[in-house]
């Protein structure tokens, strides 16, 4: 009885070993993701522009600003839409959110005010 015991002890501790080692490896994937968009900022593409990329345990956050102003603006909600449709439609974003990664979108307008603050993750695309 005591001997399998000890066995269902070992079993669980490996279980929660495995289950801590993915965490870590999701942590270092988003690490690595928001190192590597880091690198290329800031991007612009009309209105917007991403300016700073970060992780956060297993989700990498993107901070974006939005000239509401510019021409061709749109509103903030068709902004999100397009910007969700972009994110789970791109293979690698998916890929990365169907391994368990998450990513925390906050738009800002041109005077610094937040208009969106969006985690998307697997189950919402």
């Amino acid at each position: 009885m005591r001997k399998a015991i000890s066995i269902a002890l070992m079993i669980l501790l490996a279980g929660c070993a495995s289950s801590d080692n993915k965490q870590k490896q999701l942590e270092m994937l988003a690490s690595n993701r928001a190192s590597l968009l880091s690198s290329e900022l800031p991007i612009e593409h009309g209105p917007l522009s991403i300016m700073r990329a970060s992780s956060s345990g297993t989700t990498i956050e993107i901070m974006m600003i939005y000239n509401d102003e510019a021409p061709g603006a749109i509103s903030t909600q068709r902004l999100l839409n397009a910007t969700m449709s972009h994110y789970c439609s791109d293979d690698s974003v998916r890929k990365n959110l169907e391994v368990g990664l998450n990513y925390r979108l906050k738009i800002r307008n041109s005077r610094g005010q937040l208009m969106v603050d969006q985690m998307i993750n697997n189950t919402q695309c």
